[in-house]
């Protein structure tokens, strides 16, 4: 089985015991872009580390060259690494980026058991993921699953663009109070 870790510190990083561990399922999609950008602008801090999940097709994996796929990933980092100093250039973090296949689902499980993070950060939208029918049945959503069976907290993020449609909505909807305005 194929599977891809890349590594990376800010100089000067170093692991101390107020260090924070957070685990960001960053899937392709704009919910997945919008969870990664929103962890590294608002929550990783100094001599945090922050360890991304990116999950690859199987269908992909055996079509694509696994060169591709980690020229891709390496890609990744650079533009996370880039992401890292523009939100805060002196800030010291620890990346790691975990390219797996497979089912996000029992992957996420196995990086937080491996990792132990403090929080997940995931969007409200990406792969959709299909548990066993004698079990949960068919969950329409990694996050949901996520929320239910993660043992440490999670942090769902929502894209700025729908977080604005709803605000407009609720503001347009004639029923609506003035007490929150």
């Amino acid at each position: 089985m194929f599977s891809f870790t890349l590594s990376s510190a800010s100089s000067g990083y170093v692991r101390t015991p107020a260090t924070r561990v957070f685990l960001c399922a960053a899937s392709p999609d704009e919910s997945g872009e919008e969870a990664l950008d929103w962890a590294l602008e608002s929550l990783v801090q100094d001599s945090d580390e922050l360890v991304i999940c990116r999950g690859v097709e199987e269908d992909i994996l055996n079509e694509r060259d696994h060169d591709d796929i980690r020229d891709e990933a390496r890609e990744l980092m650079r533009r996370i690494q880039r992401k890292a100093i523009e939100s805060d250039p002196d800030r010291r973090v620890s990346l790691h980026l975990e390219y797996v296949p497979g089912k996000i689902t029992d992957t996420l499980d196995r990086l937080i058991a491996l990792y132990r993070p403090d929080s997940v950060v995931v969007g409200t939208r990406g792969r959709k993921s299909v548990l066993c029918s004698f079990t949960f049945g068919a969950m329409g959503s990694v996050s949901r699953y996520v929320l239910i069976h993660s043992p440490v907290p999670i942090i769902v993020v929502r894209p700025e663009r729908k977080v604005k449609k709803a605000v407009e909505k609720r503001r347009a909807d004639p029923k609506r109070g003035t007490h929150f305005d």
